[in-house]
């Protein structure tokens, strides 16, 4: 798999010898991030059977394949309400570099390059079309978040942050992400150009918000827990007997989507009134879902051999999932 999108659990980073790049990986990514953790931990797995498997109920989603075509690594992070998606590709060299985003609207693939990046990535979209993403330069020792109106790239950087990224935005222009320096991030969303920090509970090292509806509700991850927040009232959320969890989007309606790993299932999960639901890509090795629009169509990643990757988008997750469970 690409070495640089990488993120290491904690016992693993004890014993990696290129901790320096740490940070800049960090940032890249959420979905390709659990793939390696598990490497590092392997976890045995066996596509359908392994959901059978899962303490968590399967529910049964359609999935459509979306690949720029010749493309080794393919990711779809956002979809907004017409059903625009954004991601990025490139090619599997070990590296972050070489990475772009891009746009997928009716079926065309429109492609997005921050000038003078070595990389960028495009992570969120809203409604009016406004992306969110990040884009690496310096040969990838400084990462800045940024938006892009279809016109105009503007750059977002934290004050006294070396690295910056922006996971999401909602209808508002609201957005969220993470920003930080090797030994340390932080989740923030910023709003009418006010940056909050987010308070998670507990003590973590890495903590970044991937997701916001048009409620202003948040969601991210902290290391290995996920989280949920509203009015700067953050809590932790975590997949009933995952080892690793993270919470990547959030619909209109509450619907939290993200990816979960525990000793049966490399999956995608979503959550409702307490009530969560698996899912994975029909035998593919790892699934994982990274954002979710209003009617319930999830975007996300998955793989069957962590070495490439295929971005897909699923049919409507209906209400139902999560009114009667047993449905699931």
């Amino acid at each position: 798999m690409p070495g640089v999108l990488v993120l290491l659990p904690p016992p693993c980073r004890r014993l990696e010898a290129a901790f320096q790049t740490v940070l800049r990986i960090l940032v890249l990514t959420t979905v390709l991030v659990l793939a390696t953790a598990l490497i590092c931990a392997p976890i045995q797995i066996g596509g359908a059977q392994a959901q059978a498997q899962s303490a968590v109920p399967e529910i049964h989603l359609t999935f459509t394949t979306i690949d720029v075509p010749g493309a080794d690594v393919n990711a779809v992070y956002g979809i907004n309400s017409s059903g625009d998606m954004v991601g990025y590709y490139g090619p599997n060299n070990g590296s972050g570099l070489d990475k772009h985003g891009f746009l997928y609207r009716s079926g065309i693939f429109t492609f997005l390059d921050y000038p003078g990046a070595a990389s960028t990535f495009a992570y969120g979209i809203n409604d009016s079309g406004l992306i969110v993403g990040s884009a690496e330069f310096n040969g990838g020792t400084t990462i800045g978040g940024f938006t892009y109106d279809g016109v105009t790239y503007s750059l977002i950087q934290l004050k006294g942050k070396s690295s910056t990224i922006t996971y999401g935005v909602n209808n508002s222009a609201q957005l969220v992400g993470g920003a930080g320096t090797l030994f340390s991030t932080l989740g923030f969303e910023k709003a009418d150009n006010i940056v909050k920090k987010l308070n998670v509970p507990g003590q973590h090292v890495y903590v970044f918000a991937s997701g916001i509806n048009n409620a202003a509700q948040l969601v991210g991850w902290a290391d290995s827990d996920g989280f949920m927040c509203l009015r700067a009232l953050c809590r932790l959320m975590d997949v009933p007997g995952a080892n690793q969890t993270a919470a990547t989007g959030i619909s209109d309606g509450g619907v939290i989507v993200g990816w979960y790993a525990s000793s049966n299932c490399i999956c995608g999960f979503a959550l409702k009134n307490g009530h969560y639901g698996s899912f994975g890509y029909p035998g593919a090795a790892g699934t994982f879902a990274a954002g979710i629009n209003r009617f319930g169509q999830i975007v996300g990643q998955y793989t069957f051999d962590f070495n490439s990757y295929h971005g897909f988008v699923t049919s409507p997750i209906a209400a139902a999932y999560f009114e009667r469970p047993e449905a699931l």
